[in-house]
């Protein structure tokens, strides 16, 4: 494995080294090693300044001192390259002009500038793309936009001249009570971490500029910070070689440029916890270097923070230390020409000999030379670069990030959309901000976007955590009275504070907040902020939770179209919130309209997965597992394959299966027809789950009977047997339904879950005695007409046969049973049954799991399809009601926990999983020509498995 590793990683010592010789064939031809020949061309003093990046803040406005003196260091020669902070892209671009002027007056190298562009330049510089942070990548789970937003910030830093991108975070939040990660990170999922974290370095890369992966080797599960003291990180060596070491292994293998340290205690990899993996050569060396096998640019955090400067060490021993444990680059030294000196003793003293010397050295100027920064020209910012940042393309991509990443977490009272028509109260609370950020006012957006889509009677109060105590007090009386609030959290992650939540003076307007009836809160920071200050308190209360991770106008325009119902939401929780929601958890909300076709990469998809499900289905027909197949793949309700196979029958006659072929769906009729109406009609009051049955049957007596409740019927826990075969001396839907109305029970009811059919064919006869309509009407009007399932149909005896796909042949009479239901007692009760009979398309079923996955769609609450989506009666139960939970097999090994669906007896299926926000139909006829068939089952859990295994998650 370390062999392997070391193999791959190799990529990155490539990408770096731009300017080598080629293959021995070719080396005549080879060019000009330019970081050779700049490094003879350096004193010894001038490579030791090589190695040292000094800090400015980009705004000049009170940094006059500072800046004097850095514009010293650099004419001298003390630093190679300086990290910029905050200001707008104009400050940046000037300021990078002043530095290479200053130089360059000795001709190159040229500086190396960088920034901690994490999640987009304009984590630093206002004016540049508002793509939001990277746990809103995270919570999209696709890779596509991690690496588009490396590639926008790659893009936007080469255009101001500052290459060197401090990004992205490969650090995986695992720890709740981070202070300093937090939203920084991907997630919590080192999987998911190492997935986005290479794609976001490929972008970086692949836009000419330098990706840096921090903070090795990882920050993720801590609980203090880092700028403040030395945190530590628990785990031994097999967790933390599996979870905080992947990313950085993930990240290497496509090519990563540079790895900033972290100042953490790591124990777990055999070091001193007094010593910081920054200054630990068996960390950077025997770690990093020769069991992972990074043979790029290695710089170490800031040198100022106290993770580092705590232990007593003099600040030009912190220096020469890092360099002995492998460090290459030294960021932030309080001091830069007394580190610098520090280093020439070290060198001239023995103690940090040549050749180590000599490597950083290498190092550094040959990223300079793939950066362009050896050339005879003076670097600087592109004479277009306004053309080149804040781009049309870049704001789309951004938009596109928001309305995919966020997350409703909770809607426990089905308040979205709002009622547009109601009067609201927006609450908006905002972290202090920096002097020097000078980015657009936060929050404006938000408000700006609220009015404009229909909110007229939308009241505001807002509060900083920098005002007076007096104007927290203020707004709380302000809060007072208001029926409905909309609560916004500003609130981020920030250096040196040592923690992240709500400042205590915010402590009124919370009070206040929990006498609220309707509150529906949105974190524009970190996830975890709901768990603090009566927002959630003691016992679980309902409420509406959205996460939106970012505060930015992408993300505050976003979540303005999702209250309003013009947006809808699809984003997952990259983290666990402790007590409240696990990771992964997220609402499938969906706009107004119904599903529409979709781009399969869009939606974290592969593009490739129709034609491998096309392949599967054919090979399947070659078999003779069913004479053809309809499937349907959906995610975030949008239909992404529609893929049809083989013929409706074997006969070389038969017409090709198509995307609107009609199946008989069997025991789907279960799931899409009688749970949807019974649902319907207890949201209207019509009844409720907890009648007795004899309530609206009364014929249905007998032992136990009065206890059986329509949840019992739903839930297959009523005690009643699974099957009788009616049909063989019964031929009327009344005379099946007193037979069944007179079966006794089996077991007492809610003891144990028998699947019945005739539970069903009673439910169908409730409603019919709830409403006074037949069941086919209830159907069409309840659930067909409102979800445009446009070709749901029942198939009456009586009337003509519909033009579906054949099913089984009878063994008597010879003929093949077409259009017409194939089960026999649904056929006996005239075609039209609670337990079977519906007739469908794979558009038609989509159409309804979608809906079910969405939380009702508006036709049922949400609150009302979470419980039938849980689990019901005996402990251990797989059954919600009316529809089937995950069991072994049934969807394959790979949908998640919450998923739901069913089967029919014909071959048909309906399999969703609300964590991926994917639903898989597929309609068969596996019983033409004989019900004996009965291998669909392995083309069931391999279909499952193919659509999972190219769905991003």
């Amino acid at each position: 494995m370390v062999v392997s590793l070391r193999l791959v990683a190799l990529v990155p010592f490539l990408w770096v080294c731009a300017v080598l010789a080629g293959s021995v064939a070719a080396q005549s031809e080879a060019p000009v090693d330019l970081a050779k020949v700049r490094y003879g061309r350096l004193t010894l003093r001038e490579k030791v300044g090589q190695l040292f990046v000094a800090w400015t803040l980009s705004a000049k406005e009170g940094q006059e001192d500072s800046r004097s003196a850095l514009l010293e260091y650099v004419r001298d020669g003390w630093v190679g390259g300086v990290i910029l902070s905050l200001g707008t892209t104009e400050e940046a671009a000037d300021l990078v002009r002043e530095l290479q002027d200053a130089a360059y007056r000795f001709g190159p190298p040229n500086l190396i500038l960088a920034g901690d562009f994490e999640g987009g330049v304009s984590f630093r510089l206002a004016g540049a793309t508002e793509m939001g942070n990277q746990m809103l990548v995270g919570a999209t789970r696709q890779a596509r936009l991690a690496r588009a937003m490396g590639e926008v910030t790659g893009q936007e830093a080469r255009a101001l001249g500052i290459p060197w991108v401090f990004a992205p975070v490969l650090d995986v939040n695992s720890n709740p009570n981070n202070p300093i990660i937090n939203v920084r990170s991907f997630g919590e999922d080192p999987v998911v971490v190492s997935r986005l974290g290479a794609a976001f370095v490929e972008g970086v890369q692949a836009a000419g500029a330098l990706a840096c992966g921090k903070h090795f080797p990882g920050h993720g599960d801590v609980s203090s910070d880092s700028h403040l003291e030395l945190p530590t990180v628990p785990g031994d060596a097999e967790r933390l070689r599996r979870v905080e070491l992947a990313p950085f292994a993930a990240a290497s293998a496509v090519g990563l440029g540079s790895i900033m340290t972290g100042h953490l205690a790591v124990p777990g990899l055999g070091e001193d916890p007094a010593v910081p993996a920054t200054l630990s050569k068996r960390i950077l060396v025997d770690v990093l270097r020769q069991e992972l096998g990074f043979t790029g640019l290695v710089v170490t955090d800031a040198l100022d923070m106290g993770g580092v400067k705590n232990n007593d060490l003099d600040p030009g021993e912190v220096a020469v230390r890092a360099l002995l444990a492998g460090a290459d680059v030294l960021l932030m030294p309080p001091d830069p020409k007394a580190a610098a000196e520090a280093v020439l003793e070290a060198v001239d003293s023995g103690r940090l000999s040549r050749a180590r010397l000599g490597w950083a050295v290498m190092r550094m100027l040959r990223c300079k030379a793939r950066l362009g920064l050896l050339g005879e020209d003076q670097a600087g910012p592109a004479d277009d670069w306004r053309q080149r940042v804040n781009t049309p393309a870049g704001r789309a991509l951004a938009d596109d990030i928001a309305a995919r990443g966020i997350t409703v977490v909770r809607d426990d009272e089905d308040l979205l959309p709002l009622d547009r028509e109601q009067e609201w109260l927006l609450v908006q609370l905002f972290d202090a901000l920096h002097p020097q950020d000078r980015g657009p006012a936060r929050g404006d957006a938000l408000l700006a976007s609220m009015r404009q889509l229909g909110f007229g009677k939308l009241k505001v109060v807002a509060v900083h955590a920098d005002a007076d105590p007096s104007v927290a007090k203020m707004a709380a009386q302000a809060i007072a009275g208001n029926k409905r609030v909309v609560l916004a959290m500003h609130v981020g992650v920030r250096s040196y504070a040592g923690k992240v939540g709500l400042p205590a003076v915010f402590d009124p307007v919370m009070d206040a907040l929990a006498e609220v009836p309707t509150l529906a809160s949105v974190s524009f920071g970190s996830p975890y902020l709901i768990t603090e200050r009566r927002i959630v308190s003691g016992e679980p209360l309902p409420y509406t939770y959205i996460c939106a991770y970012a505060s930015c106008p992408p993300t505050e325009v976003a979540v303005a179209r999702l209250l309003s119902g013009k947006a809808g939401a699809s984003g997952r929780l990259p983290v666990a919130i402790p007590g409240l929601a696990p990771a992964g958890a997220g609402l499938t909300v969906l706009p107004e309209g119904l599903p529409t076709i979709g781009d399969p990469e869009l939606e974290g998809v592969s593009p490739k997965l129709a034609g491998e499900i096309s392949e599967l289905l054919q090979d399947a027909v070659a078999e003779r597992i069913f004479p053809g197949a309809v499937c349907s793949v959906a995610r975030n309700g949008k239909i992404l394959c529609q893929v049809a196979e083989g013929r409706v029958s074997y006969d070389d006659e038969a017409s090709p299966v198509a995307w609107g072929t009609l199946y008989d769906l069997a025991s789907l009729t279960k799931v899409c027809a009688t749970t949807p109406v019974v649902l319907a009609l207890v949201e209207q009051g019509k009844l409720t789950l907890e009648d007795p049955v004899q309530r609206w049957l009364p014929e249905f007596v007998g032992v136990g009977k009065e206890q059986v409740t329509i949840r019992h019927l739903l839930a297959h826990s009523s005690g009643l047997p699974p099957y009788v075969r009616y049909f063989r001396s019964l031929s009327s839907k009344e005379a099946v339904l007193a037979a069944a109305m007179a079966e006794g029970l089996k077991t007492a009811p809610g003891a144990e879950v028998t699947y019945s059919d005739i539970g069903f064919m009673l439910l169908m006869a409730v409603a019919e005695a709830a409403t006074q309509e037949s069941f086919a009407d209830l159907a069409q009007r309840l659930v067909f007409v409102p979800l445009e399932m446009s070709r749901a149909t029942f198939a009456p005896t009586e009337a003509s046969a519909v033009q579906a796909a054949p099913t089984e042949r009878d063994g008597v009479t010879g003929l093949v049973k077409q259009g017409y239901v194939h089960d026999e007692n649904a056929y006996a009760m005239g075609g039209v049954s609670g337990h079977a009979g519906l007739f469908a398309t794979a558009e038609d079923v989509t159409r309804f799991g979608v809906a079910m996955m969405a939380g009702g769609r508006g036709r049922w609450s949400r609150p009302l399809v979470e419980e039938a989506l849980r689990p019901q009666a005996a402990i251990g139960s797989r059954r919600g009601l009316g529809l089937d939970l995950l069991r072994p097999g049934w969807a394959g090994t790979t949908f998640g926990v919450g998923a739901f669906g069913h089967t029919g007896f014909t071959g048909t299926s309906l399999w969703c999983d609300p964590q991926s926000g994917v639903c898989v139909v597929l309609l068969t006829n596996r019983v033409h020509p004989t019900r004996e068939n009965s291998r669909i089952g392995g083309v069931r859990a391999a279909l499952h498995d193919l659509v999972m295994d190219r769905v991003e998650r």
